[in-house]
C-alpha cells in the first residue's frame, strides 16, 4: 500500500444501539434492564454527582426495579489502579451490568472495570490490540461531554501509573451494547470542557477522514461531524445556546463512529504519550498538535482536501495548494475562535521531555492508520513546531 489516502473496497462499519435526545438520561434503567440487568454497577466521578447527573441516573435505575452499586473512585486520565479496584468491586457486589456515566474518564474505567471483571489479570495485559478472550459484561455508555466518543468506540485508553504512559487497547467488544447521549447534561459543563472536548471531536473526525483506513461510510460521518462543528463551536462556547449545544453532541456522535472504524493517526499517537506522561487533558493536547499534524499530512491526501474544505464550509477551488491553504486556515481560525490552547508550553510540557514523547509514539498503534508515516526525527519535528 502506497503512503497516502486509500478508501477501503473491503470494510465492516460496527456500531451500539444508539439512543440519543434531550431527556434520554431517563431511559438508563429500561436499557440496563432490557440488556438483562439485575444489580448495575455505575461508574461515574464527583463531578458528575454534584451536577446532579448521576442522581438522574439512580433515579432511572430504581423506576426500572434494579439495585445498583455506585463507583465514582475515577480520576483524569482513569488510572490502571482505579481500574483494577473498580473490578473488584464490581465482583464483590455481584453486578451484572456495566453503566458508566461521564467523559472519556470515566467511561473508559467502565470499559477497563468490564475487561478485568471478565478477564482477570491486570488491565496492562490487554494492551494492543484483541488480547480480549472472554466476553465482557454488558455495557451501557452515557457520555456528558462533545468530544470523547467512548461511547461508541473500540477503544479503550487506560494509564499505567508505573511507566507514565497510555495504554491503548483495541477490541471489538469494549464497543458498548447501548450508546445513550443526552445533550441536556452539557448544561452543567463548564465553557473550558465545551472548547477541549469538542476540539477532540474534530481531531477525531480529521484524522479518521484522512486515515488510510477510511471508507465511504466512516467519511460520511467524519465530514457531517466536521460541518457541524464549524457551524456550532463556537456558539456553543460562548453563548452556550441549547441548539448549538446538541449538534456539538450530534458532532461527538458522529465523529466517534467515524473514528472507531477508520482508526486515527498521529495526533493520537502523540496526544497518549503527552497525556500518561503529564496527566494532561486529552484534548488540549490535541487542538495544539492537530494544525501541526495537518500541515505534516497534507502534501498525501491532496485527492480528499476538496470534500474537506466543503465539509468546513469554504467554496471549491482547482489549485491544491490554494485548497491545502483554505483548509489550514479554517480549522487555524475555528481553534483560535473557541479559545483552544495553542501551545504544548501552555500545558506543562517541558522541551527537555520532547525527545522521550516522540520514542513513546512510535509504540501506538494509532500511527498505523497515518496517511502519512512518521519515525522518530517526524514526531519530534511536530512536536518543536507545537511547542
Amino acid at each position: 500500500m502506497s503512503e497516502g489516502t486509500n478508501l477501503m473496497s473491503h470494510y465492516k462499519f460496527e456500531v451500539p444501539e444508539i439512543v440519543f435526545g434531550r431527556g434520554m438520561l431517563s431511559q438508563v434503567g429500561c436499557c440496563a434492564r432490557r440488556l438483562g440487568g439485575r444489580k448495575i454497577f455505575l461508574v461515574s466521578d464527583q463531578g458528575l454527582f454534584e451536577a446532579g447527573w448521576v442522581d438522574q441516573v439512580m433515579k432511572s435505575l430504581l423506576q426500572a426495579g434494579l439495585e445498583f452499586v455506585y463507583f465514582d473512585q475515577v480520576s483524569i486520565n482513569p488510572k490502571d489502579h482505579e481500574v483494577e479496584e473498580g473490578a473488584r468491586e464490581y465482583l464483590r457486589h455481584g453486578a451484572d451490568v456495566i453503566v458508566g456515566l461521564g467523559g472519556g474518564s470515566a467511561m473508559d474505567a467502565a470499559k477497563g472495570i468490564a475487561i478485568l471483571s471478565a478477564n482477570g489479570g491486570r488491565i496492562r495485559d490487554f494492551e494492543g490490540t484483541d488480547r480480549i478472550v472472554r466476553p465482557l459484561p454488558p455495557m451501557v455508555l452515557c457520555p456528558t461531554t462533545c468530544g470523547t466518543g467512548s461511547d461508541v468506540s473500540q477503544f479503550a485508553i487506560i494509564s499505567d501509573t508505573e511507566k507514565r504512559c497510555k495504554l491503548t487497547i483495541m477490541s471489538r467488544c469494549v464497543a458498548p451494547n447501548i450508546s445513550l447521549t443526552d445533550p441536556d447534561t452539557l448544561k452543567t459543563l463548564p465553557e473550558e470542557y465545551i472548547c477541549t472536548t469538542a476540539t477532540d471531536a474534530l481531531s477525531h473526525a480529521l484524522e479518521a477522514f484522512f486515515s488510510i483506513a477510511a471508507t465511504t461510510l466512516t467519511d460520511v460521518h467524519a465530514v457531517k461531524a466536521i460541518r457541524l462543528l464549524k457551524g456550532n463551536l463556537v456558539e456553543a462556547v460562548h453563548e452556550q445556546t441549547p441548539d448549538a449545544m446538541e449538534n456539538l453532541s450530534r458532532a461527538s456522535l458522529h465523529a466517534g463512529m467515524a473514528f472507531s472504524n477508520s482508526l486515527l493517526g498521529i495526533v493520537h499517537a502523540l496526544a497518549h504519550p503527552i497525556g500518561g506522561f503529564y496527566n494532561a487533558n486529552h484534548g488540549s493536547i490535541n487542538a495544539v498538535l492537530l494544525p501541526e499534524v495537518i500541515r505534516y499530512d497534507l502534501p498525501v491526501v491532496t485527492e480528499k482536501l476538496p470534500e474537506l474544505a466543503w465539509g468546513l464550509g469554504c467554496k471549491g477551488a482547482d489549485d491544491e495548494k490554494v485548497v491545502a491553504e483554505v483548509v489550514q486556515g479554517e480549522v487555524d481560525a475555528l481553534l483560535e475562535a473557541c479559545g483552544a490552547p495553542r501551545s504544548l508550553r501552555s500545558l506543562g510540557v517541558q522541551r527537555e521531555d520532547l525527545p522521550k514523547l516522540a520514542r513513546n509514539a512510535l509504540e501506538d498503534a494509532c500511527l498505523i492508520t497515518s496517511p502519512r508515516q512518521a519515525d522518530f526525527n517526524d514526531l519530534l519535528g511536530i512536536l518543536e513546531k507545537a511547542f
